[in-house]
């Protein structure tokens, strides 16, 4: 007896099932879990990365500067794959919607680089905070309860979502967590209020770039550097008027130098010295010999808007040149036209 092979219903069946992967990795001592159903044939030439979802209450520009980390990691790792947006470039008006492009205002943003919605990606990153308290007690040698200590477990659970806003679809979620630990050295000066969430989701960030592999492609042949290391000045960026207004002016030039900070780690101290006298821009740290830029430029605009990281980076890859306002390490303001 001929048994009937499977019905092509069964076999599209069994082909989703397999699209949609769902693994663990290690990533720095983390388990971090990742659920893939990339499209074998989706192509994106943009990524447009959402501010930080705090699933607890932080000022505004905290959602902004930890969203920014992320596109910082994702130009490390594939600044000549696609155009990133960040958090600031976009207005997103219904952060959790998955028809993203009905949700903001990203679809005009990207059709100025010739980008069509099909071809673009958005990443949502987002976090939650657990907090256990309980109390412990103090014995002496005797074995005596001497007193009591309040403890604290904290730990963030962190998510990076992958969006492709034309079919509605997560193509790809990674998460993991990370417990923060109380005894850890500080090092930054208190700049990064949450260091282990701040590592964690970086490390999601790469996990999900990787995932990505393959299906990030360029608009067009990358132009060569304009400059090779920048350095953010992020005042205007962050938008720190009305907090730094609210505090008195040691308080308010403290909270500068943590901005600053947070936003160029492992930055030489006299280099955040003289970035704190900047204004907010990009400041150019090393250029290539001949390029229209040199060390010691601060770029302060890109035609007409606050110059975040990716925006000078995706002068390689625009369709048409953007004019520059620079401040030149003379002083002098010049226009350019970058690349």
């Amino acid at each position: 007896m001929t048994r009937p092979g499977p019905s092509l219903l069964a076999r599209a069946a069994a082909l989703l099932a397999l699209a949609a992967v769902s693994l663990s990795v290690s990533c720095k001592g983390a388990s971090v879990q990742v659920k893939r159903s990339v499209p074998a044939d989706l192509a994106v030439s943009a990524v447009v990365v959402y501010p930080f979802g705090f699933r607890w209450e932080t000022p505004a520009w905290r959602a902004v500067e930890l969203s920014q980390r992320l596109v910082d990691v994702a130009l490390a790792e594939a600044a000549e794959q696609a155009l990133f947006f960040g958090p600031t470039e976009v207005r997103v008006y219904r952060p959790d919607e998955d028809n993203a492009w009905a949700a903001s205002d990203a679809v005009a943003v990207l059709a100025a680089y010739g980008v069509r919605p099909d071809s673009a990606l958005v990443l949502r990153p987002r976090a939650e905070k657990r907090v256990q308290a309980g109390q412990r007690e103090l014995v002496d040698s005797r074995g005596r309860t001497v007193g009591q200590s309040a403890q604290e477990a904290v730990t963030y659970l962190g998510t990076v979502e992958v969006l492709h806003p034309a079919t509605r679809q997560v193509v790809l979620e990674v998460s993991g967590e990370a417990a923060a630990d109380p005894f850890a050295e500080v090092t930054d000066e208190g700049a990064d209020p949450a260091p282990e969430l701040t590592l964690l989701m970086a490390d999601l960030t790469r996990e999900a770039l990787k995932g990505l592999s393959g299906t990030l492609k360029p608009p067009r042949a990358p132009s060569p550097p304009v400059a090779t290391s920048v350095a953010w000045v992020p005042w205007e960026t962050l938008e720190l008027g009305p907090e730094l207004a609210a505090r008195d002016a040691l308080d308010a030039e403290l909270l500068r130098q943590q901005r600053l900070r947070f936003a160029n780690p492992g930055l030489e101290p006299a280099v955040l010295d003289t970035l704190a006298r900047k204004p907010g821009g990009l400041y150019v740290r090393a250029a290539p010999a001949g390029a229209k830029l040199a060390a010691g430029d601060i770029v302060l605009s890109l035609d007409g808007r606050p110059v975040p990281p990716q925006a000078l980076a995706r002068t390689r890859l625009a369709p048409v040149p953007s004019e520059a306002r620079v401040q030149q390490a003379s002083g002098q303001i010049v226009s350019l036209v970058l690349p």
